[in-house]
């Protein structure tokens, strides 16, 4: 099975493990995730503030800390 997680170094020094699969489990938008080689093409956007895969489907990367905090 996928792992659909990404750890994200921020410029504090902080590291987290974002971990994808409860918005993959959800469907819709979050759909095209479910495809290990489609997750694997995501990009760190604009002063890495933001994670984005090809379709233009986005995670803000402070949200993303946020809830890998409440996910501990």
């Amino acid at each position: 099975m996928p792992d659909f997680r990404i750890e994200i170094t921020y410029s504090d020094g902080e590291t987290v493990v974002a971990d994808f699969k409860p918005a993959i489990a959800k469907g819709g938008v979050f759909a095209e995730l479910n495809d290990p080689v489609f997750f694997k093409r995501f990009k760190i956007g604009e002063e890495g503030r933001y994670i984005e895969w090809p379709n233009g489907l986005d995670f803000c990367a402070d949200g993303l800390r946020h809830q890998s905090m409440i996910s501990l």
